[in-house]
């Protein structure tokens, strides 16, 4: 296993993973916050003092790395097939303790969107379902075995078979895990659904912007209630998707400097009566009305990447396009 980047350039923070596995096609990848939440909560939980952490002991606390492991595959791995059956992207997952970080990228549109932000709740769902079924039946014990307090592990003071100890640690941990996704905040997958009905009301081009600033206002929120209550988990979640948020901000930033950069190689604008004579062209006609639209959506999807990958990863034919539609719009869409 040998550490990777997608981005050969050091701003591209979340891409800095290791691969894990291939299924169906889909590569996941571990990204470097997986790793250091595993070793933290490990070292923690091994030789921590017992009221540290609410699991202890070395065996525990692996299981409990285990299941979130498994249970953030699960989920982004159906993510991924259903963004692809979908029309969308996800060929290399980036995975982060609560998700994926990079990677899936649903098809354009409010319901592809909405659609790619849902699955993972519903996969978790249907997991905690079936899990808690299964150690309600056996146990008995529904209110705190089949449906655990995220806040305690207080359970697994009582004496149970390995295999029961094993399942409810994955119940508990899929509690926290679907909780935490909830929070309006990007990459969560209430962020995700913050970002869909937003792109509905805003469009392709403001989305991004207009999410990632709501993620900065909501992290302070849930930092500032961390602290009042006590939460170091909630604090370390807002934290981690403030910076998340800042980084996509700054690489739109960075989207718009170059965008505003005139190559050298490109054409003199038209004159403003050749901008005249073009509006009325396209006005006439549907095919000119269809290629706007096009370089539209082309735009979109280049915004999207700058988004996602950075701005240095764009070719040469795409940085074309971001210069023509900036061009375009600072002259009012003509």
């Amino acid at each position: 296993m040998t550490w990777e980047r997608s981005d050969p350039a050091p701003a591209n923070p979340l891409a800095w993973s290791v691969p894990f596995i291939g299924l169906a096609g889909i590569r996941l990848r571990l990204h470097f916050t997986f790793l250091a939440y595993a070793l933290v909560v490990l070292l923690r939980g091994a030789f921590g003092p017992p009221g540290q952490s609410a699991v202890h002991g070395a065996s525990t606390v692996a299981i409990a790395v285990a299941a979130l492991l498994f249970l953030v595959c699960v989920r982004e791995w159906v993510r991924a097939l259903v963004v692809r059956a979908a029309g969308g992207s996800a060929d290399e997952v980036v995975l982060w303790p609560l998700g994926s970080i990079q990677g899936i990228d649903p098809a354009p549109g409010f319901m592809p969107a909405l659609l790619a932000a849902l699955v993972g709740s519903a996969v978790s769902a249907s997991l905690l379902a079936a899990n808690g079924i299964a150690i309600g039946l056996v146990t008995g014990e529904w209110l705190g075995g089949a449906l655990p307090d995220p806040f305690s592990a207080e359970w697994l003071a009582n004496p149970h078979p390995w295999w029961l100890d094993t399942l409810w640690l994955v119940q508990w941990t899929g509690v926290q895990l679907s909780l935490l996704a909830l929070l309006p905040m990007l990459p969560l997958d209430g962020g995700r659904v913050m970002e869909a009905f937003i792109l509905r009301r805003r469009g392709e081009f403001d989305t991004p912007r207009i999410a990632a600033s709501a993620t900065l206002a909501v992290a302070a929120a849930a930092g500032l209630a961390a602290i009042v209550r006590d939460l170091s988990t909630l604090m370390t979640v807002a934290i981690a998707c403030a910076g998340y948020a800042a980084f996509a901000l700054w690489r739109l930033r960075a989207g718009d400097s170059v965008a505003a950069a005139r190559p050298t190689w490109m054409p003199a604008p038209a004159d403003d009566a050749a901008d005249r004579e073009a509006e009325a062209a396209r006005a006439k006609a549907e095919r000119a009305r269809q290629a706007l639209a096009d370089e539209d959506r082309a735009m979109d999807q280049v915004l999207e990447k700058i988004a996602r990958e950075g701005a240095e990863r764009l070719s040469d034919a795409e940085r074309a396009i971001l210069a023509r539609a900036t061009e375009r719009r600072r002259n009012g869409g003509r």
